[in-house]
């Protein structure tokens, strides 16, 4: 049997991680099996393990790339060249819509999968997961206060970023006609209160 190149690998993982994305957003990751996975990769079983021990890895494996949002949404705002409280409003606008527009986010949010998942994967990948995010994290928020936002605890103004981020996902619970009116609302408040001058 002929060895496939570095280059068919990164292909066929490639295709795992695309068509995978595809099931879970359609089926939910509980309904896809690693069946359904390899014959619409087109692979073996035997192929599917060889880049990763389980469905929860591979499935980590896609969010992490979905992830990468967020990193591309920090570059795009730190390239900006605006006053705090707009470069804060740009921030949360282009999450919000990316967030809205992110069909994996949304049904993993919706179905209720993410801690089941998460509870399943090894411990080492959950706590470098935790220690890159924290690293991007304060990356910005050094940014952001050398650019005058006044809130000096690094962890308050993360967590109100996860928060913020985490609101469109509620769109429903939150209701429908007034998510759009209120969503503005706390981000003109939150602008508003992290770039206002001491005293």
């Amino acid at each position: 049997m002929a060895r496939i190149s570095a280059e068919q690998r990164k292909q066929i993982h490639e295709t795992l991680l695309s068509k995978s994305k595809e099931l879970f957003i359609q089926y939910g990751f509980s309904k896809t099996s690693i069946d359904d996975i390899v014959n619409a990769c087109g692979i073996a079983k035997g192929s599917f393990y060889s880049y990763y021990p389980t469905k929860e890895e591979l499935f980590y494996a896609v969010l992490r790339r979905e992830e990468e949002i967020k990193n591309n949404i920090i570059a795009e705002v730190m390239s900006e060249s605006l006053p705090p409280k707009e470069l804060l409003m740009r921030f949360f606008d282009i999450s919000f819509k990316a967030i809205e527009e992110n069909e994996f986010f949304q049904n993993l949010y919706q179905r209720g999968e993410y801690e089941r998942i998460v509870k399943r994967l090894p411990k080492e990948l959950i706590d470098d997961h935790a220690r890159e995010d924290l690293e991007s994290s304060l990356q910005f928020v050094k940014f952001l206060q050398e650019k005058g936002v006044t809130e000096e605890d690094p962890e308050i103004l993360i967590g109100l970023f996860r928060i913020m981020m985490l609101l469109p996902l509620h769109r429903q619970e939150i209701g429908e006609q007034t998510f759009l009116k209120t969503i503005k609302k706390m981000i003109e408040c939150l602008s508003n209160d992290l770039t206002r001058k001491n005293g």
